[in-house]
């Protein structure tokens, strides 16, 4: 059987009661050269089950291919497994609570043959209402995160300094999803997403190794804003500012091997330490600030989190470390840094 000329890669996990949505909103595309894989991260909540049964017929004829992770490993580490199974000559990436108008496929797939381009970008998007309702009665919002609405496609100039000025004034938004990739692009470049700190270096990676990249000023994805969606809980705070911890040491790998693997950033210490500075800042910012994890100051449980830490990246003696850690964070919210019991 031929090789379907779209992989859609939905990473599923406990979004049983949107999952349904999500799917249909792919099957019912006006273009159905395409795959659907599935990937369940560890769902406890039985979708992947849900989606075993709901679409027996589909995942028997191959239409849909779901997948099942042993344990838990997280969003990004799940992308990329979806990447490397995608056999189509583009992939698209589709959150499970998210959903394509009806003929999202369609415009990206000919829009990415006609430029012949690695990279098309959707800066536009649907947004639903607070209560993450999909209906006729919700009506959307037309969202665009960037500095200004393209109204016509662009090519974008290849010029590496162009281009990480996009990334860097936010001029192309990072999160993959509004996007069409050429597989074998980011398979050729070794374009995947870090454990931890995807969206913003996934895409500082493909802005400056694309060939061409072309913006379209059509909408093609539904964001539903869901009050369930992880990226709003601000449950077990001190744990997320563990793992941010630990995360963000373990990008600074990713970080070398990309500024090797880019001319424009090899022998430029300055511009490495710039790409370094906005990424750890607006990480830092949407990782931690947003969801207020020092909003109550220093309490025992977030600096016993936070000592742990350093202590494993950095040994027994970074006492000092976790506690530049919280001056700076209490700042934020104008607190002391010492123990609020």
């Amino acid at each position: 059987m031929d090789a379907p000329k779209i992989s859609v890669l939905i990473p599923l996990y406990n979004r049983k009661h949107y999952i349904e949505q999500c799917i249909n909103s792919v099957l019912i595309q006006t273009f159905q050269d395409f795959e659907i894989i599935v990937r369940d991260d560890g769902s406890s909540d039985g979708s992947a089950d849900f989606v075993e049964e709901k679409y027996a017929a589909e995942i028997k004829s191959g239409k849909i291919k779901l997948r099942r992770n042993e344990k838990n490993l997280g969003e990004f580490p799940t992308d990329n497994l979806l990447l490397r199974e995608a056999a189509g000559k583009y992939v698209m990436i589709l959150h499970s609570d998210d959903l394509y108008l009806y003929q999202a496929l369609e415009q990206m797939y000919e829009t990415a043959e006609y430029f012949n381009a690695d990279v098309v970008h959707a800066g536009a998007f649907l947004q639903s209402p607070e209560d993450g309702r999909i209906d006729s009665d919700n009506p959307f919002k037309v969202m665009c995160w960037e500095n200004r609405l393209v109204k016509n496609f662009e090519t974008v100039p290849a010029a590496p300094e162009l281009r990480f000025k996009e990334w860097k004034n936010g001029d192309t938004f990072i999160d993959a999803q509004y996007n069409i990739f050429n597989r074998k692009f980011l398979v050729e470049k070794n374009i995947f997403f870090p454990n931890w700190g995807g969206n913003p270096l996934f895409c500082l990676n493909w802005l400056m190794k694309a060939r061409v990249f072309v913006k379209t000023p059509d909408i093609f994805y539904i964001r539903r804003d869901a009050p369930d969606s992880s990226s709003n809980d601000k449950k077990f705070l001190a744990d997320k500012a563990y793992k941010f911890i630990v995360g963000m040491t373990e990008t600074a790998e990713y970080l070398r091997e990309l500024f090797q693997s880019v001319e424009f950033f090899r022998d430029n210490e300055q511009t490495q330490y710039h790409a370094r500075a906005i990424f750890y800042e607006r990480f830092d910012n949407f990782r931690l600030n947003r969801i207020k994890v020092y909003e109550q100051g220093v309490t025992p449980e977030l600096n016993r989190a936070v000592a742990k830490a350093f202590e494993e990246c950095f040994g027994a003696r970074a006492d000092y470390f976790a506690f530049l850690f919280h001056k700076v964070h209490c700042m934020e919210f104008e607190q002391d840094y010492n123990w609020i019991v």
